[in-house]
């Protein structure tokens, strides 16, 4: 198997709110970008709590996307599973 090297790196935070209740829920993430492979954009997320009141988010979540645009569109797809938003 082919190593690849990381060219990006970076620290992200994720917020979201659960509308029925307005509760908070916060990922903090860490987006890499390899130079190949079939997934080169991964998002590994860590949750930071507290749970929202009415149900416990999963403490981890990893992403493997084609693009960072794909990996977003996968973090919506997570988040509305849970019927949370993201904070604007």
């Amino acid at each position: 198997m082919a190593q690849y090297k990381v060219l990006f790196e970076s620290k992200e935070e994720i917020y979201g709110v659960v509308p029925r209740a307005y509760d908070l829920v916060h990922y903090s993430t860490k987006l890499e970008i390899k130079n190949g492979g079939k997934y080169p954009v991964s998002l590994e997320m860590s949750f930071v709590p507290p749970h929202p009141y009415a149900f416990n988010m999963p403490e981890k979540h990893s992403i493997k996307a084609q693009s960072i645009t794909d990996a977003y569109s996968k973090v919506l797809k997570f988040f509305d599973k849970f019927g949370v938003v993201l904070e604007r």
